[in-house]
């Protein structure tokens, strides 16, 4: 039995997505090992949020933690086109009804 899953741009070339995110935060870890550790988190991450609505938490700038409830399926489209980063997440938050971006290497797992 196969499952069909709708086309999601985070699941596009998934192995350069991976080591894109691995080396834009190689510097925030003690070794490529656990930057690339870290990246098949966010992978994961990414693919749940293109499945279905998932809770996750990151640190922001200020140093507070923030959980979160977003998801990347059936979302309200946006004007214009943005590049994405691989060192930013970028999800469509349930609770405040808009667009939010978190840096990778602030996800805590």
């Amino acid at each position: 039995m196969y499952t069909t899953f709708k086309y999601c741009y985070y699941l596009y070339n998934m192995k350069t997505r991976l080591f894109n995110i691995a080396w834009s935060i190689v510097d925030q870890f003690d070794s490529f090992g656990e930057a690339l550790r870290h990246a098949w988190k966010v992978i994961k991450l990414q693919f749940e949020l293109c499945i279905g609505v998932v809770k996750f938490a990151y640190t922001k700038k200020d140093g507070t933690r923030r959980a979160a409830i977003g998801t990347l399926d059936n979302v309200p489209t946006v004007k214009g086109v943005r590049k994405s980063l691989p060192s930013l997440l970028t999800y469509f938050d349930i609770e405040a009804g808009d667009w939010r971006c978190a840096k990778v290497e602030n996800l805590i797992f």
